[in-house]
């Protein structure tokens, strides 16, 4: 498919109203599930039955996760696509975090794959001018166009995972701050820890270089919460919370630990709206 059919396809789809969305997920969940029962779906099944999230009352179902992503994946592209009715909608916490983190020198901001996490960059871009995001790109080269196109900022630069080295070096040259979600990767190698009592991977090797060449990390997260409106109806709110600061050249191994409680209480508040179904959560393989 061309670049112009995803650009018009993508901006059309996004403004239809929420009635048609959630008609089209009654319709559509039960088909994927039927499909995806021995891949994904299955898949998320175990993990939340293996983490105890199953048992908990009240508990989570596959069903519970893959509406939240359905949603969240939604309201993303409704606010990288700056949809006035979406961007209404985002409460940010405890920015004093990235504010003073960013006023003492470069900085790394992590968090992982839950909530509304497509927007999380163009979240930076509202602390600093210069924004730094590794990305991958699609088999389609229309898809990876229109989809930069809408993630685009003017405080953002993108990079492919190839020009790591280039990365780190502008971040420490204008000051800025780099954007990592870090419970998935590819083609590269992780950091082992233990999340909910299983091992797992997370990809903290970039946070922790620069780290110890000078930069502050801070965690933040976004997550989804149905809030009653004004008018007495029920609405999504977004929120964006960011969490803790730790200086430069902090010990190696307290950092990656700490981030990793950090993750497993994020997963434990909204369990619901975290990407259970990436095909590589809970393996172990690339650590060294």
């Amino acid at each position: 498919m061309p670049y112009f059919a995803y650009k018009f396809l993508l901006h059309g789809l996004l403004r239809l109203p929420d009635p048609f969305f959630a008609a089209l997920f009654v319709l559509v969940h039960p088909v994927y599930k039927a499909l995806h029962m021995k891949r994904a779906y299955g898949r998320v099944i175990g993990h939340l039955q293996k983490c105890g999230f199953s048992e908990r009352t009240p508990g989570v179902t596959a069903r519970d996760v893959f509406k939240s992503l359905y949603w969240n994946g939604i309201d993303s592209y409704r606010l990288l696509a700056r949809i006035p009715s979406a961007t209404r909608r985002v409460r940010y916490e405890n920015e004093q975090v990235i504010q003073s983190a960013v006023a003492q020198g470069p900085v790394v901001a992590m968090s992982i794959h839950q909530g509304a996490f497509e927007n999380m960059h163009r979240t930076l871009c509202r602390y600093s001018e210069h924004v730094h995001l590794v990305t991958n790109t699609f088999k389609s080269g229309g898809l990876t166009r229109a989809l930069r196109e809408v993630r685009s900022d003017p405080h953002l630069s993108e990079y492919s995972p190839e020009d790591v080295g280039k990365v780190i070096r502008n971040l420490f040259k204008t000051k800025g701050i780099i954007a990592m979600v870090v419970d998935q990767a590819r083609n590269t190698k992780g950091n082992l820890v233990q999340l909910f009592g299983r091992d797992t991977t997370i990809y903290l090797r970039l946070a922790v270089k620069a780290n110890q060449m000078g930069a502050g990390v801070v965690t933040f997260r976004t997550f989804s919460e149905t809030v009653t409106g004004p008018h007495g109806g029920k609405r999504r709110e977004h929120v964006v919370r960011f969490e803790k600061y730790y200086p430069p050249r902090f010990d190696q191994n307290e950092l990656v630990q700490s981030i990793a409680k950090e993750i497993e209480s994020w997963i434990a508040d909204h369990p619901e709206q975290w990407c259970w179904n990436y095909h590589r959560n809970f393996t172990t393989q690339n650590n060294s």
